[in-house]
C-alpha cells in the first residue's frame, strides 16, 4: 500500500501541473486574441483637408532623410506647395501637382482592417517605425507612423499618435512617404521643331552603327530624313519614329545616379546616342542605356539629371541597319518616270510609261509599252503583268551593307537599270557580281555600299505574282504580250 501511495502523489501533482499549464495557455491566448483582435470594415483613420495644412514633414527613421512640404493658399484660394527637404536645390523646379498629391496622399487614410489595442507594436514594425509623418494644420499637429509592409506587400501597418489601434493602409501611402526631392521634380518636356533641325545623328555601341541624316519638312508638315553618312540613301519609317519619339517626349521619372554607380544603370558606357543639330548651331544630345529591368536609363548632355523611360517608349533602337534605312535600292513611283531600260548581258528591254499623277498602270488613261508593244495585259483575276514588272524593279531589296572604297570596275556591268524621269533626268544602276549569289550595286558610277541577292533579279514566283525578280518579271510580261488572248494571259 505504501508503494501505491508513493506513486499516487506524484501522479496527482503531474495532473495539477497539466491543468495549470492548460489554463495558462488558454488564458494567454485569450488575452492575445483580445489585444490583437482584427476588425474588418471601413474606417476613416485620418482625414485632413490639404487646404488646412501648413506643413507636412516625413522623417525616414532608417536613413535620417527628412522631406518637408510647406503649403499656403494664394489670393484665389489655390494651394501653393514649396519643397524644403534635405535634398532641396534652388536650381531645381518642383512640380506643384506632385507636391500636392503627396500632401493629399499622406493626410487622408482609410482602412478596411483595424487591429484594436495592439499590444505588440514590434509585430507590425511599429516599435521602431520606418516613417514618421507630421502634419501641421489648423487642427493642430498630428503625428502618424508607418511600419512594416503586410505579407502580401499590398498594404502597410500604421497608427496615429495617441491611439493604440493599428490599421492596414494601401501600400501607396508607404511609397509616397519615401519620396525625395528628385521624385518631385517638374517633368522635362522635350519639344523639338523639325523646322529648326538641320541634321540628326544616331549611333550605338552594340555593333558600332553610326548614321547621319539631313532633315526636311514637307508642305504637309511631316519631316523626312535622308542619310548622308556613311552613305547617301533614304531612311525607313523606323528611323523617323526613333527621332519623332525623342523630339516630342515627356519625362517625369528621374533617378538619383552618381559617378560611382553608373554601371548599375548601364550609363558608364551608354548603348545609344542621339543628337539633333539645330540650324542655329546648337546641339541637343541624349544618351541611353540598354534596357535594365524594363527601363531605358538616360541623360541629356550638359544636364545633371538622369531619367528613365519604359522600354516600350524607345522603339527600333536595336533594329538592323537594313531595317532603319530605306530597304530598297531604287524605290520609285510610276507617275514620275517615262522610261526604264533594263539590260542583262547581251539582252535588253525598254519599258515606256505614261501614267498621270494619281493614276496607276492599269488606269484606262495610262499607256504602257514593252519594246513598243502594248503591255497592258492581265490575268483572269485582274493582276497586271506590267504591275508585276514595275513592282519588281521598284522593290529590289538591299541584301546587305558593305562599307568600302570601291571604284567602278572597268568591265561592263552584268546587269543595269536606267531610269529616265519626266524631266529627262537619267539615273543608272549597275550590278557587278560579288559572288555567285549576289551583286554589288553602283548608282551613276558610285558604289552605293550595298549588295543585292540574285533572287531579287532572277526569282521565278510561279503563280505567286508578288514574288518575282525583276528580270524574270520582264520575261513573264514579254511572254504575256506574245501569248495573250484579248488582253488576258494566265500562267
Amino acid at each position: 500500500m505504501k508503494s501505491v501511495k508513493n506513486l499516487l502523489v506524484p501522479f496527482i501533482i503531474f495532473i495539477a501541473l497539466c491543468l495549470f499549464a492548460a489554463v495558462y495557455f488558454i488564458a494567454d491566448g485569450i488575452s492575445r486574441k483580445k489585444a490583437n483582435e482584427t476588425t474588418e470594415g471601413f474606417f476613416t483613420v485620418l482625414s485632413i483637408a490639404p487646404k488646412d495644412i501648413s506643413r507636412l514633414t516625413v522623417k525616414n527613421n532608417e536613413t535620417g532623410y527628412t522631406s518637408v512640404i510647406d503649403c499656403a493658399l494664394d489670393d484665389t484660394g489655390n494651394i501653393n506647395c514649396q519643397f524644403r527637404g534635405d535634398d532641396f536645390s534652388e536650381s531645381e523646379k518642383y512640380s506643384q501637382s506632385k507636391l500636392l498629391f503627396v500632401v493629399s496622399t499622406l493626410s487622408t487614410f482609410y482602412s478596411e482592417n483595424k487591429i484594436e489595442s495592439a499590444s505588440n507594436l514590434a509585430e507590425f514594425g511599429l516599435d521602431a517605425p520606418k516613417y514618421k509623418v507630421t502634419i501641421e494644420s489648423t487642427e493642430g499637429t498630428t503625428n502618424l507612423f508607418m511600419g512594416s509592409k503586410t505579407p502580401d506587400e499590398q498594404s502597410c501597418y500604421m497608427y496615429v499618435e495617441g491611439s493604440s489601434d493599428v490599421y492596414t493602409v494601401d501600400i501607396l501611402k508607404y511609397t509616397y512617404a519615401g519620396c525625395k526631392g528628385i521624385d518631385l521634380l517638374e517633368a522635362l518636356v522635350i519639344d523639338i521643331d523639325y523646322n529648326d533641325v538641320k541634321t540628326v545623328h544616331f549611333d550605338r555601341k552594340t555593333d558600332g552603327l553610326s548614321l547621319d541624316a539631313t532633315v526636311s519638312v514637307g508642305k504637309n508638315g511631316i519631316a523626312s530624313f535622308k542619310l548622308y553618312s556613311p552613305y547617301v540613301h533614304g531612311t525607313s519609317g523606323y528611323f523617323g519614329t526613333m527621332f519623332d519619339t525623342l523630339s516630342n517626349l515627356y519625362i517625369d521619372e528621374f533617378v538619383a545616379v552618381d559617378s560611382s554607380n553608373l554601371s548599375e544603370y548601364g550609363l558608364d558606357v551608354p548603348a545609344y546616342h542621339f543628337a539633333f543639330n539645330m540650324e542655329n548651331g546648337e546641339k541637343i544630345e541624349y544618351f541611353f542605356s540598354k534596357p535594365v529591368s524594363g527601363y531605358f536609363y538616360g541623360y541629356a548632355k550638359n544636364a545633371d539629371k538622369y531619367f528613365k523611360l519604359s522600354e516600350y517608349t524607345l522603339t527600333g533602337v536595336d533594329n538592323a541597319e537594313t531595317v532603319l534605312i530605306d530597304p530598297y535600292i531604287c524605290y520609285v513611283f510610276v507617275r514620275d518616270y517615262s522610261t526604264i531600260i533594263g539590260t542583262y548581258k547581251d539582252k535588253s528591254f525598254k519599258f515606256d510609261l505614261d501614267v498621270a499623277d494619281g493614276e496607276s498602270i492599269v488606269s484606262d488613261d495610262s499607256r504602257v509599252t514593252l519594246d513598243g508593244r502594248n503591255a497592258k495585259i492581265n490575268d483572269s483575276y485582274g493582276r497586271s503583268y506590267s504591275s508585276i514588272l514595275f513592282e519588281s524593279i521598284a522593290c529590289i531589296k538591299i541584301g546587305g551593307i558593305e562599307i568600302a572604297e570601291k571604284t567602278k570596275p572597268s568591265s561592263t556591268a552584268e546587269l543595269s537599270l536606267t531610269f529616265i524621269d519626266k524631266n529627262y533626268v537619267t539615273t543608272v544602276y549597275e550590278f557587278y557580281p560579288k559572288d555567285t549569289g549576289s551583286y554589288y550595286v553602283f548608282k551613276n558610277g558610285e558604289y552605293m555600299n550595298f549588295y543585292v541577292y540574285a533572287t531579287e533579279i532572277f526569282n521565278d514566283g510561279g503563280t505567286d505574282t508578288y514574288n518575282y525578280g525583276y528580270w524574270r518579271a520582264y520575261e513573264l510580261l514579254n511572254q504575256a504580250i506574245t501569248d495573250n488572248m484579248n488582253g488576258i494571259y494566265d500562267l
